[in-house]
């Protein structure tokens, strides 16, 4: 058996307990780390509900104080976590994310655990459902989505629903009567992929330690430079596949107010082209032989 840890790598606030709650609803026999990032502003700002997590079966929560690698950091300080606690898999997640209430999609996530593919592969990637708004640069304050009903039945029967019928990677969601509206990123079948995550995912430590970790210092975000490192290695792809999705409260985790990009991390497209010679699409589609996405193992 695979032995896969499951970390929710957090920058702190109070949707940390409801990224908890509703994971720990989908995945009720799971343990849970959290590990909480002190150095964000989000941190400073709200600090972390560390009361309410400790009285949440099989929750263990860890801090970091220092990091300087911002995202890249965080995640990898995270994934150092599980190679502590004796796994060989990380799966990963942001904190700002709202997991199915339906009974039906009970496991959705542990399925993916003892999997063929994930022995296969360099590692696994979740489909999500982006959630999204009219406001400026489609971002909502953390307290504006806190009133909002995100996981009522009704909203994840629509979303159930969608799913089935009309959902594909890029394809926009109207809930009725709602302020907001969703995008489905992910496959409709299992697919190679040139992205990890970059919500969820489940990486072997192994192959994450042979590409140099995440880099801290050049300013490529995890999600890209991962799968290219993997890439040039001739390593083995990137697999999308299709849990049903959960809710990612788009760019709330890391904010514009709170914790914004700044230096090598404020252009990660240009980060990437100055490392590689071109953009991700050159690279993915030109320069290697196969084009991992949408190709079925």
């Amino acid at each position: 058996m695979n032995k896969v840890g499951v970390v929710i790598a957090s920058t702190g606030g109070n949707k940390l307990l409801r990224c908890v709650r509703s994971l720990r609803r989908m995945e009720p026999d799971l343990d849970i780390f959290v590990q909480v990032d002190q150095s964000t502003v989000t941190y400073r700002m709200l600090g972390t509900p560390f009361d309410e997590l400790q009285k949440t079966p099989a929750v263990y929560t860890y801090f970091v104080k220092d990091n300087e690698g911002y995202v890249n950091g965080g995640l990898n300080k995270a994934i150092e976590l599980m190679q502590r606690t004796s796994h060989d898999y990380a799966c990963l997640f942001q904190d700002d994310l709202i997991f199915s209430p339906l009974p039906e999609h009970r496991h959705s996530i542990s399925q993916w655990f003892d999997h063929p593919l994930l022995t296969q592969s360099s590692g696994l990637r979740f489909s999500h459902f982006e959630a999204l708004t009219p406001t400026v640069d489609l971002r909502r304050s953390p307290l504006e989505w806190d009133r909002e009903d995100m996981e009522g039945e009704d909203l994840w029967r629509f979303l159930a629903e969608q799913y089935v019928t009309v959902a594909f990677d890029g394809q926009d969601i109207n809930p009725p009567g709602r302020s907001f509206w969703f995008r489905y990123e992910g496959p409709r079948r299992i697919e190679k992929w040139n992205r990890l995550g970059p919500t969820g995912q489940i990486i072997p430590i192994a192959t994450w330690e042979q590409v140099g970790r995440f880099n801290e210092h050049d300013g490529i975000f995890y999600d890209s430079e991962y799968p290219t490192e993997c890439f040039l290695r001739h390593l083995p792809p990137v697999y999308a596949v299709t849990n049903f999705p959960f809710i990612h409260l788009h760019n709330q985790s890391v904010n514009p107010w709170a914790d914004p990009a700044r230096g090598v991390w404020s252009d990660t497209e240009g980060a990437f082209k100055k490392r590689y010679g071109g953009t991700r699409e050159e690279i993915w589609w030109g320069a290697w032989p196969e084009r991992w996405e949408g190709v079925e193992p």
